[in-house]
């Protein structure tokens, strides 16, 4: 009688192993089959747009490779925002100081240079082997009242724009492998500009703009730099004239500065880039892309970020076809500190980068045309 008892015992001990067994992997499959797969199709979220193509790469390891300057402008106002430090360590290797060495800073009174921020500068890259471009020496914007309101004689015009560029080029000889010597001198018409050294000293302000850069360090390489000039028009033709004439003269210009401001509306031809590199390639002038980011009109959406990603291959690849490796700089990086959004309110979204630091479709773009120069020279 009790080993009958014992065994129903167990028998009934059996059967709620096996129920309860059976309720946990009830619970287990019912919570497997909840889980959510992402779709292969269809809609996509914010964080789709930014899915890495080729995440082992950066334009920095690509460039080095290709013997390609690749670069951005940088502020030393953000150097506190470890983000934008290791961005500009990491993918670029050229800057140029986007405010740091015009006149209205760092030469804000007659008597008075102000070099602590350029010089920061300058010791960053020189820690994390970057090359500096000057920018810029003359211009017709940001400058010091002294400047704007200032009443000399042409001879005194001459001895500031003398102390100027010998004070301020001598100083970063042989650290700065390059200089925006001029800048935007010609109008959208092809003549001059009349700007405060037109007015105060002539046309022959850029001539000695040059030679008294060249005699402050004879190893840079000396540029005139401007926006709209990326394809042949009345302004492109009117600096490729000035060139030509002061070249003949024997004037140390080394090169031309394409600034490339564009927008996904409005931006240049790639076969009128090329042929417009061209004829300055063929006056013995270096062309580099010296500013170029692609505004979009605000909020961008998903097609014009793929839209702006596909300008800024054709004129990546026009140039790198055209000109060989040798610069491309962008004004920037990332949109949380473009320049577009304050000057253009209803435009943005111009750069690699979001304001996240999250890297956007141009920046696949980059590194695909990249990747496609690397292929074709290891064939």
């Amino acid at each position: 009688m009790l080993s009958r008892r014992i065994m129903l015992i167990y028998i009934l001990l059996i059967v709620v192993i096996a129920l309860a067994s059976l309720f946990f992997l009830s619970l287990i499959t019912r919570n497997t089959s909840t889980r959510v797969e992402k779709p292969s199709g269809g809609e996509t979220n914010n964080n789709d747009v930014y899915t890495p193509l080729a995440k082992n790469y950066t334009l920095k390891s690509l460039a080095d490779r290709l013997g390609l300057k690749i670069g951005t402008a940088i502020s030393f106002s953000h150097f506190d925002d470890a983000n934008y430090i290791e961005t500009i360590v990491q993918e670029f290797n050229t800057v140029t100081p986007e405010n740091e060495m015009k006149f209205v800073l760092i030469h804000p009174f007659p008597s008075i240079y102000t070099f602590s921020r350029a010089d920061r500068i300058v010791e960053f890259a020189e820690k994390h082997g970057l090359k500096v471009r000057g920018h810029c020496l003359v211009w017709h914007q940001q400058l010091p009242d002294w400047i704007t309101q200032g009443n000399f004689t042409r001879e005194e015009w001459i001895q500031i724009l003398r102390d100027h560029i010998m004070t301020v080029v001598s100083r970063y000889r042989g650290k700065v492998y390059a200089w925006d010597v001029v800048n935007e001198a010609v109008t959208e018409n092809g003549y001059l500009r009349n700007s405060v050294w037109l007015r105060n000293i002539g046309p022959e302000y850029i001539e000695l703009a040059f030679r008294l850069a060249h005699e402050a360090d004879p190893n840079a390489l000396l540029f005139y730099n401007d926006y709209g000039i990326e394809s042949i028009n009345r302004k492109s033709d009117g600096v490729y004239n000035l060139i030509k004439t002061l070249l003949k003269r024997g004037v140390p210009i080394h090169g031309v500065g394409f600034q490339m401001h564009i927008s996904i509306e409005r931006y240049p031809d790639p076969d009128s880039l090329a042929e417009n590199i061209k004829r300055f390639r063929e006056l013995g002038l270096q062309v580099e892309i010296t500013e170029m980011d692609v505004s979009i009109p605000m909020p961008a959406s998903n097609d014009e970020l793929a839209k702006q990603a596909e300008i800024y291959k054709k004129i990546f690849k026009t140039y790198l076809d055209s000109a060989g490796p040798n610069t491309f700089i962008m004004w920037g990086f990332t949109d949380k500190y473009s320049w577009i959004p304050y000057t253009f309110s209803e435009s943005g979204a111009a750069l690699i980068f979001d304001e996240k630091y999250r890297t956007k479709p141009a920046y696949y773009a980059l590194v695909e045309v990249l990747l496609e120069e690397l292929d074709e020279i290891s064939k």
